[in-house]
């Protein structure tokens, strides 16, 4: 966690095999850089509260949450994702449930997300993922876990 209260995605470099090209194809970041610089705000609420978060993910071209919390049409799940807004705007998205949102180039991401808790939410953490990508060129590829813990006030 660095100091603003950010997790911040670290993975381990791995040694990446040669295709046998000379040269390097195109991509949002130099092979070595994969993943990107990833930031994520910890959030704690208590039952019934709501309240945004942020991540951030530099350089990528999707970005997609796993259904855990981030749910389509209407649901009574004891913590939820609201309508959540991207900065800058996403160029496309592909139809699917969640949806995959999709920037044309390579992009320095801001995703805002609405939490809701119920009121009768049991206490503990709410588990929730989600994919970045970047194809342009060779395609990358690296899911992220993260949960909101839920705690009395």
């Amino acid at each position: 966690m660095n100091r603003r209260g950010f997790l911040v995605g670290t993975v381990p470099a791995v040694a990446g095999l040669s295709s046998g090209c000379l040269g390097s194809r195109p991509s949002c970041t130099a092979e070595e850089n994969w993943p990107p610089s990833v930031d994520v705000e910890e959030l704690e609420l208590a039952p019934g509260e709501s309240e945004e978060f942020e991540i951030r993910a530099d350089g990528i071209t999707s970005f997609r949450f796993d259904p855990r919390l981030y749910r389509c049409g209407a649901t009574d799940a004891p913590v939820r994702f609201g309508d959540v807004d991207t900065s800058p705007p996403i160029d496309s998205q592909a139809d699917s449930c969640p949806p995959i949102w999709l920037w044309d180039d390579c992009t320095r991401v801001t995703v805002t997300v609405p939490v809701h808790v119920a009121p009768d939410a049991e206490t503990g953490t709410y588990e929730y993922g989600f994919r970045i990508a970047e194809d342009i060129g060779e395609r990358n590829s690296r899911d992220y876990e993260y949960a909101i813990t839920v705690a009395e006030s």
